[in-house]
């Protein structure tokens, strides 16, 4: 009966009930509770696991707590038992676990040992095989760590049992999808359709499982594109392919994980950031590209912006103190133009410090971090810590919210350039978006020097013109009928108009009508001044902007 409770116990474990008892005992604060349920979220981990890891609760307090809470604690010490061949020795060492039983196996139920509670995906994998529930008892990873290494060939003996599922299969699994992910085909294809994406210009390579077949598109000029495909059999070895290259975990398929790949294909170094995501049908990956050569022709005349905006938003940039935003949707180039921007004001004379999330690519002269929420490293804490750092300009990857948006502004008032992004469509609502999220009116008139909004437009292609039956055998665009991007800006300088709107706290339409009175454009008339010069066309523009409204209210660019 007590095997049956506790093993109960453990399947229904529920974290949020725990965290309560161990605020409620005093072991942990509400405070670092919330944050450990936080990156838990973040990280595709168990609260438990967080708390350790961010270093919140000790792992023999953690143990007593949930010996409290779900069955009893494990004493090393009085261990007679041995590693049961139920489950694989390799499985439960990477659920950090113990599946024991006495040399007489009739004597008494099996006891599984585990650290992390919250991993009750393994747990009930290995429950449901077993012909009785398993006495459950709580350990720490280091005793279990210890334990397997104290057994020594125990470690590596465990095989399946009676149970035939293939979970409990894992480390024989991997060890063929290691294997096969270092053959031949596999690499042919990987190193193939990394060339093929830089071939086309690609930012993201997509490889994507579905029932019963594979996908691999990739993204050009801002949409996706279709590629052929790997066989569906080749998927997995081909994602173990990327794990290893990567540095990940080639076992664990339930929990994202993120990566790095620096690989040389043709006499060229390419960096790829991966991102593997579980789905229903297995694991999702995108590669993004991070070309180092793209890096040298970063040039804000390179991306296409009139040259009275790159000489207005440079001398904003270049003042002693202040804010310049730079903002737009996800993929509209903001965290390139302001790449671009930094790497202007690179003079040997100015302190330089990024945080980012996360970093996109090093750039020589500037101290740049990235952001881990993992251990409590956000933009906010980041931020309040590069200030003690003497640095002249700082540059935020993102305010995403009120307390980065804070401590950026003040970081503004006390004597630096701080260049940051800001999700809004136009310059008008970032003027709003700042009120909304609590930054007062003086605020925002003290410290914002320019604001940009941004967008991608394609190009027509210069070959076939985006003319339907030249376009069909175009060996240049491939039949898309656009090759390449070009950046339209919409630029204001924060004036004396802009600043009494802002203090009357105006609506975004009314921010818009002070800004046209002084002359500038907005991105639609920037866009279709480009598709009247041929460069894009009317098409592109309400792909990128929307179909035309003559009762939005219009956004400010300099013309």
């Amino acid at each position: 009966m007590i095997a049956s409770n506790s093993a109960n116990a453990l399947l229904g474990f529920d974290a949020p009930a725990f965290g309560e008892i161990l605020v409620g005992s005093g072991r942990v604060s509400a405070v670092d509770w919330q944050l450990a349920m936080r990156v838990a979220v973040e990280n595709g981990q168990s609260a438990t696991r967080s708390l350790i890891d961010l270093g919140l609760l000790g792992e023999d307090a953690l143990a007593e707590a949930l010996a409290e809470t779900i069955g009893s604690r494990w004493i090393p010490e009085d261990e007679s038992g041995v590693l049961s061949n139920a489950a694989p020795a390799a499985f439960l060492r990477a659920h950090d676990a113990l599946l024991l039983e006495e040399a007489d196996a009739d004597a008494a139920p099996l006891r599984l040992v585990c650290a992390d509670p919250g991993d009750t995906y393994a747990w009930s994998s290995i429950i449901n095989q077993l012909d009785t529930p398993p006495e459950v008892l709580i350990g720490t990873r280091k005793e279990i760590a210890a334990f397997f290494e104290a057994t020594g060939d125990h470690a590596d003996a465990g095989g399946a049992g009676d149970g035939d599922g293939d979970l409990l299969d894992v480390s024989h699994e991997v060890d063929q999808l290691r294997d096969m992910a270092s053959e031949a085909p596999v690499i042919r294809f990987f190193n193939q359709t990394v060339e093929r994406a830089i071939e086309l210009g690609a930012s993201d390579i997509h490889i994507e499982r579905f029932d019963h077949a594979a996908g691999l598109r990739m993204r050009v000029d801002g949409l996706l594109v279709d590629q052929t495909p790997p066989s569906l059999a080749m998927v997995e070895p081909l994602l173990c392919r990327i794990k290893i290259m990567a540095s990940l975990d080639i076992a664990e398929r339930r929990r994202a994980q993120d990566g790095r790949i620096q690989m040389r294909l043709r006499g060229r170094m390419v960096d790829l950031r991966v991102s593997l995501l579980p789905t229903i049908y297995g694991q999702d990956a995108v590669l993004r590209l991070q070309d180092r050569q793209k890096l040298g022709a970063m040039t804000l005349d390179g991306l296409g912006f009139d040259p009275r905006q790159i000489d207005s938003i440079y001398k904003a940039a270049s003042k002693s103190h202040g804010i310049v935003l730079v903002t737009g949707p996800t993929g509209s180039g903001k965290t390139t133009t302001l790449y671009a921007l930094l790497r202007r004001l690179i003079n040997g004379e100015r302190k330089i410090v990024t945080v980012e999330d996360p970093v996109e690519y090093a750039i020589d002269g500037v101290n740049q971090v990235s952001v881990n929420g993992a251990i409590g490293r956000t933009f906010s804490n980041t931020l309040r810590h590069i200030l003690r750092h003497d640095p002249d300009v700082i540059l935020v990857g993102e305010i995403r919210d009120a307390e980065t948006a804070e401590m950026a502004f003040q970081s503004a008032l006390t004597g630096h350039v701080v260049l940051s992004t800001l999700h809004t469509n136009d310059v008008p609502t970032t003027f709003t978006r700042l009120l909304d999220i609590g930054i007062e009116p003086f605020l925002i008139n003290a410290t914002v020097e320019a604001v940009t909004a941004q967008r991608l437009l394609r190009r027509v292609c210069s070959t076939c013109g985006n003319e339907a039956t030249a376009r069909e055998s175009c060996p240049t665009c491939l039949g898309v009928g656009y090759k390449g991007r070009t950046a339209i800006m919409e630029h204001a300088i924060v004036t004396a108009g802009v600043k009494r709107a802002v203090r009357e706290e105006a609506d975004e339409r009314r921010i818009a009508e002070v800004l046209r009175a002084e002359g500038y454009l907005s991105l639609r008339e920037i866009a279709e001044g480009l598709a009247t010069q041929g460069v894009t066309d009317r098409a592109e523009v309400v792909r990128a902007l929307g179909p035309a409204d003559d009762d939005a209210p219009s956004a400010s660019g300099a013309g």
